[in-house]
């Protein structure tokens, strides 16, 4: 199993998602990069097991068992190559497969698909009449690193009435509804039905006094065209005075954003010094304009080295309402392509007469003390010398053409044997350049020089995934990614062999089935590791720890909920050709006819 305890640094992503109290029916996530390891952190969060310790979170049976109850309740969007290739192949990575989608505009290959959004829709774990929605936008990527970004979280209740506010949730409606375009089956109808409660949320709500209620839209761009049609760019974008967060900057999106800013007017630029080019730093020559980055000690350092990702304008004064401040918070980088060719989306939140002016919210943002210094950010007074203006190598370039090409799969069982021989065919490659390798996620020892048909032979069930990775080297340019090439032929009982590679002795077993049976994770871990340490280092089995405690949730569970039983079923099912199952399948046999007569005494 993971050593999960990397995972938990970057926690209060998954805090994002789960609400306390509340259960989730389904969520619907983009992010432009995925890490695979960050990516547990979702089915731990709406894993469904209610609020937990982190010693909890860190047991291998947790892990298993929120995957498993978590897996068809959600997906994930993100930009296809965009997977990064994770140090160890776990051998649960496989189950995820079905929660991620790739995008990508075969059109376009240079266009990022690019949004930073969940939307969840959740009920109370008391009272299940009591659903709401949750919309969670934001600029970070589902990776761990410590880069400074935002977030904004909204939740709505979701009522059986058309919602009056119909016309201001249909951007977001029509960008989840796009999306479910590149699913089928159940998954697509999921999400179509996600988006249709949008129309059932009366508002939502901000936690946040400052700004104006219902004073929110959504402002979602699908490769280019913009779902919201009362919110343009540039000129909703423009104000009499501008503070613009980016990371990524071209001069020609800042001239448009700064358009209107007169000379009493204040432009501030917060971005990475990298790109503060002559062209940029001329743009903000007013007296009381400024042009900020995170200083040297946070972006150098080897400790935990910081630096921008958050995306955020705020415009005071925009046309035809000079009256108003609005704050736009999201995934869209002050870039020609981020408006025009990327999928992105924002968030526009009015903020409330006199409750914050740009003054105000720069120093906010800044970490600005009384002393009016920042132990964050520096402010420039000249261009930087090393600044150049972003863009892609021409490996990058020839990974996004590769892409397009339409990979597919097909297992066939080799002859003779319990492995198993993949072939992957696409279009004919002629330019190969690069020299791009690829092998599968699960089999780095099988590694091939990209083709249009390749083999790879000799793969245990277990091991069989639609995920891979390619590599390229240019000079010191290097590309490290993992892809999904859709497959067929994936025997229906793959999952169950990755199963029983992980709970695959008597311990394991056993205390799986008392952590799926339990009522309380943090009694049942506490209780596992008071058992551990009594016993010491004496060699035993897990099955003098654990059997009795199981036999006392059967009969709780056969009395209260023997619905629940199910899932033990199928577990039994999984791992039946063991012999410590077999006996455990006996008693539970012998155990079966009481139910009835369990329940009847309550």
């Amino acid at each position: 199993m993971a050593n999960t305890y990397d995972i938990l640094k970057d926690l209060c992503y998954g805090d994002l998602l789960a609400t306390p109290g509340y259960d989730v029916d389904y969520a619907v996530g983009t992010t432009y990069s995925l890490d695979l390891k960050s990516m547990l952190i979702v089915p731990y969060s709406l894993g469904m097991f209610g609020d937990l310790s982190g010693q909890v979170r860190q047991s291998p049976m947790f892990l298993l068992e929120s995957i498993r109850r978590s897996s068809k309740h959600f997906v994930i969007f993100c930009q296809r190559g965009g997977i990064h290739v994770p140090p160890e192949a776990q051998s649960y990575y496989p189950l995820l497969e079905d929660s991620i989608i790739e995008m990508q505009d075969k059109n376009s290959p240079m266009s990022n698909f690019h949004p930073k959004l969940w939307l969840i829709k959740e009920h109370n774990r008391q009272d299940e009449e009591n659903v709401q929605m949750k919309v969670v936008i934001m600029s970070k990527n589902l990776v761990i690193d410590n880069n400074i970004d935002i977030v904004v979280s909204m939740t709505g209740k979701i009522d059986t009435e058309n919602s009056r506010n119909r016309l201001k949730h249909k951007p977001l409606h029509d960008f989840i509804y796009k999306l479910s375009e590149s699913t089928t089956g159940k998954q697509r109808k999921q999400i179509e039905e996600l988006a249709d409660d949008l129309y059932h949320v009366k508002r939502f709500d901000v936690d946040e006094s400052r700004f104006e209620k219902e004073g929110y839209e959504f402002v979602p761009f699908f490769y280019g065209h913009n779902f919201n049609e009362n919110v343009v760019f540039p000129e909703s974008f423009q104000g009499t005075s501008v503070m613009t967060i980016s990371p990524f900057i071209d001069t020609k999106t800042l001239q448009d954003l700064n358009s209107r800013v007169g000379k009493n007017g204040k432009s501030v630029l917060v971005t990475r010094g990298e790109y503060v080019t002559d062209k940029v730093f001329g743009l903000f020559n007013k007296d009381n304009d400024e042009v900020w980055i995170v200083n040297d000690q946070m972006a150098n350092n080897d400790i935990a080295s910081v630096d921008l990702h958050a995306k955020t304008y705020m415009v005071v004064g925009p046309k035809n309402d000079g009256a108003s401040i609005y704050l736009y918070m999201g995934s869209a980088n002050a870039t020609s392509a981020a408006f025009h060719k990327n999928t992105e989306i924002l968030i526009r939140l009015k903020l409330r007469r006199g409750q914050m002016v740009l003054d105000k919210f720069r120093r906010e943002f800044l970490q600005i003390n009384d002393n009016n210094e920042s132990l964050v950010y520096e402010g420039l007074n000249a261009p930087m010398d090393s600044a150049k203006e972003g863009g892609y190598t021409e490996l990058e370039k020839y990974i996004r053409e590769l892409l397009t090409y339409d990979f597919k799969a097909s297992v066939n069982k080799d002859t003779g044997s319990n492995l198993y021989n993949v072939t992957v065919h696409s279009k004919k490659i002629k330019d190969k350049r690069f020299g791009i390798k690829i092998y599968p996620l699960q089999m780095p020892s099988l590694v091939r020089e990209i083709n249009s048909d390749m083999e790879f032979k000799g793969i245990p069930l277990s091991k069989l995934s639609e995920f891979y990775v390619i590599t390229g080297e240019d000079g010191n340019d290097q590309v490290h990614d993992v892809i999904k090439i859709p497959t067929k032929g994936i025997p229906e009982n793959r999952n169950d062999e990755i199963f029983k590679s992980i709970v695959d002795t008597e311990e394991k077993f056993y205390n799986y089935i008392s952590f799926m049976l339990c009522d309380d994770p943090e009694e049942f871990t506490m209780e596992l590791r008071q058992a551990t340490e009594a016993i010491g280092d004496k060699k035993t089995n897990g099955n003098i720890v654990m059997p009795v405690r199981i036999y006392e949730q059967l009969l709780r569970i056969a009395a209260n909920n023997p619905e629940r039983l199910v899932q033990l079923d199928d577990v039994i099912r999984i791992v039946k050709d063991k012999k410590y199952v077999e006996e455990f399948k006996q008693l539970y046999d012998t155990f079966r006819p009481l139910i009835p007569k369990l329940k009847k005494l309550l």
